[in-house]
């Protein structure tokens, strides 16, 4: 089973697809893409939660959801 880590979100890019997710009381933010949101969009200082995955890249989040969701 996949752990959740929570988050705010830093800054998302709708237009471009893109976005920051700082895991919380960190300065770590990650790299995220609209296939990795759960919800048609999040803002700015959304809290959220989301699964830390490695990629060929480096670290990013994937699963992105609001952070009340059971």
């Amino acid at each position: 089973m996949d752990d959740y880590s929570p988050g705010i979100i830093v800054f998302y890019l709708p237009d471009k697809g893109y976005g920051y997710v700082r895991l919380a009381d960190t300065r770590e933010e990650f790299h995220f893409r609209r296939q990795h949101l759960r919800v048609d969009s999040v803002q700015r200082g959304d809290r959220v939660r989301f699964i830390l995955r490695q990629g060929r890249q480096g670290y990013f989040a994937d699963a992105i959801e609001p952070a009340g969701v059971v």
